[in-house]
């Protein structure tokens, strides 16, 4: 193996994947050089290549330890590398967070692989270690030649999994929840509200869609899946009205009071104008900080103070902002406050939060972490049905060699705010876990490769932060998905995510109800995919149509095609004994048949999405497009009392027969 293909395996560049349509595609080597290019690598000085492979492969078999050590919780053993000259060497490890020290003899530990360089032989020896608690423990290992620290990481074998029988839940775009009380747009007592009336119902879970930190000073930027930062809250979610301590101000309470007037014409359109309603809620919120420090009670300023010690870390990126930093403190209380509400209403898993694949390049996380990140590699998808020519998701790329950093203290922090508050999370992309599709200019065109990275290190940190918070992952795994990928969240209880619109055999038929996925979440449709009537009455065609989309040609395609699929969804209701429906039947009619017949599905939580319950055609998104549609801006028509007074005994039914109790 040369030293460019060896640096290419070390450094996780992909040499080859399986297209959609079974095709074997082996990058160029061009494509593969740019992406270690993106890595701050020459390519073209054999010195810094070999250099690299030297750093990358031989030193760690003359470290006898590395940064991090994978343990199993409940059989743990420890991987030192030594010298076989110096197997006959007495050592001592000691433990620090656990005030535990072992003694060992080299001599009779289990030899578990070796390596020959430069005229020495080294050995990888197992420690046996006592069982540690779940979580990640500074260690010393002591030998004759040295000291050699290691971050002994002791992993659980599976994520935090509460599910012992089928649950149902509603799904929301947060930001399209209406009321009469909020400042047009969904926010947390909204929230409060849903997870009341979803209780009440029989529902277990809300999963909510990306309440990550957008750009303030460019409010429509509005798309959660392209944040300023993945661990801070969008203010905007902020419920003004529901600060007790502000409720005595007179001078707040008209401040508020002129906000509602304000807006209230703005509510009542079809789609959120957020440049107006940043610029109000942001003065009131002005105004809120502003009597907070001057007359909010000392207990809250304590709490306040204690908020900012602890999540030092998380909020460096805000530079000390005390304005910013009160708003993120009143977003986690307030979120706080939701999954208390959602344990106390009776659900067993409350809130479900959601992970973006990434974030802004030109973003507080990115600039923040910038030496973590390749650069000019965006990260999207390969070429598939949907989109041939790929995608580009306009996002920045993680390093796979440099996201190790300091024991990756990057990638556990964002999981652990992520988690912080919720019974779930949703993780967008789940296969980004184990390797990325990254997009790159090669002689002024566009290519890309798969770039692959430490698996099994971030798995341990999902496994590891899960048990701690006691929060379930739902991995969201659409599309094609690498084999260890299905295989490592099965063995890991990490939950996959179904779309029924997506679930067919290779004739195009829908899969049979019995086949679906154990364990997942599934779901008719998501905010990629046109609602539920949308679909049906194929008003997402024409949409696409009227926004230049797709010719008028394509249009009658995709028409034909839709009829077809129609069809193909009647048959399979019949199948499962629903009779008597026909394409000129109504959309909900059809879509109440369809979660009736997956309230029996294996799968052991169903989603409803609050947009189908709502009768929306609209989506709140569509992929491909930036400016030609409002994306994540759509409302929704009816308030949360009114859409559950009218789905209450449907909703009902389905829990009854999730429950058994039909």
């Amino acid at each position: 193996m040369s030293g460019l293909q060896q640096l290419f395996y070390l450094h996780g560049v992909g040499y080859d994947y399986v297209k959609y349509t079974g095709e074997h595609v082996i990058f160029d080597q061009n494509t593969r050089s740019q992406a270690l290019q993106a890595c701050g690598i020459d390519t073209n000085d054999e010195q810094i290549i070999a250099e690299l492979n030297y750093q990358l492969d031989v030193v760690q078999w003359q470290s006898v330890v590395p940064e991090v050590s994978l343990v199993d919780a409940h059989c743990s053993t420890l991987s030192i590398k030594v010298p076989a000259h110096n197997r006959v060497t007495h050592g001592v490890i000691s433990v620090r967070t656990i005030n535990y020290e072992h003694n060992f003899d080299t001599a009779h530990l289990k030899v578990t692989g070796e390596y020959y360089y430069d005229n020495i032989t080294y050995l990888e020896l197992e420690v046996p270690l006592p069982p540690m608690p779940i979580g990640y423990h500074d260690a010393v290992i002591s030998l004759p030649w040295g000291q050699y620290n290691t971050q002994i990481w002791s992993t659980p074998n599976q994520c935090f999994n509460p599910i012992e029988k089928k649950q149902l839940g509603i799904s929301v775009q947060l930001y399209t929840l209406k009321s009469e009380r909020n400042l047009g747009i969904g926010d947390f007592l909204d929230l409060e509200a849903l997870i009341i009336a979803s209780a009440k119902s029989g529902c277990d879970f809300v999963l909510l869609n990306p309440l990550h930190l957008l750009f303030p000073d460019e409010p429509d930027r509005a798309s959660p899946y392209s944040p300023n930062h993945r661990g801070l809250i969008n203010p905007l979610y902020i419920s003004l009205d529901n600060c007790r301590w502000a409720h005595d101000s007179d001078e707040y309470n008209a401040l508020l009071e002129a906000a509602s007037k304000l807006l209230e014409t703005q509510k009542q359109e079809q789609y959120i104008n957020y440049s107006l309603i940043s610029d109000v809620k942001h003065s009131v919120l002005q105004g809120l900080y502003k009597g907070f420090k001057s007359h909010a009670p000392e207990d809250l300023k304590t709490q306040f103070i204690c908020y900012q010690s602890e999540q030092s870390t998380l909020l460096t990126g805000l530079k000390g902002d005390g304005f910013a930093v009160f708003c993120q403190w009143l977003a986690s209380r307030q979120l706080q406050r939701c999954q208390e509400v959602a344990k106390r209403s009776g659900m067993s898993v409350g809130l479900i939060n959601d992970l973006a694949v990434g974030c802004a390049e030109d973003g507080i996380e990115y600039i923040e972490n910038s030496q973590l990140y390749a650069g000019n590699a965006n990260v999207g998808a390969p070429p598939d049905p949907w989109a041939e020519g790929g995608q580009n998701w306009g996002l920045p790329a993680l390093d796979p060699v440099k996201i190790k950093h300091n024991q990756f203290s990057f990638f556990k922090t964002l999981v652990r705010s992520n988690l912080n508050y919720v019974g779930g999370l949703r993780i967008d992309h789940v296969m980004a876990l184990r390797r990325l599709w990254w997009c790159l200019q090669v002689e002024q065109e566009q290519s890309g490769c798969y770039v692959y990275y430490p698996f099994e290190h971030l798995m341990a940190i999902l496994k590891i932060e899960s048990n701690i918070a006691q929060s379930m992952i739902i991995g969201e795994d659409l599309g094609v998905v690498p084999p260890e990928v299905v295989t490592s969240m099965k063995e890991a209880s990490l939950f996959g995510n179904i779309l029924f619109y997506f679930e067919k055999d290779h004739h195009g038929n829908f899969v049979p109800r019995d086949c679906l996925r154990e364990d997942t979440i599934l779901m008719v449709a998501n905010h990629d995919v046109p609602p539920f009537k949308g679909w049906w009455y194929g008003d997402d065609l024409q949409l696409k149509y009227t926004y230049n989309l797709i010719t008028e040609r394509e249009l009658g395609t995709e028409q034909q095609k839709r009829s077809v699929e129609r069809q193909r969804l009647l048959t399979w209701l019949s199948e499962h004994g629903k009779n008597g429906l026909t394409q000129s039947s109504e959309s909900d009619a059809i879509y109440q048949a369809l979660l009736i017949v997956l309230a029996s599905s294996p799968s052991k939580l169903l989603c409803l999405q609050l947009d189908d319950l709502d009768f929306q055609s609209l989506p709140v998104n569509i992929p491909g497009t930036d400016k030609e549609y409002p994306n994540w801006r759509r409302r929704l028509t009816h308030s949360i009392d009114d859409i559950f007074a009218e789905h209450a005994h449907f909703i009902k039914n389905l829990t009854d027969i999730r429950t058994g109790h039909e």
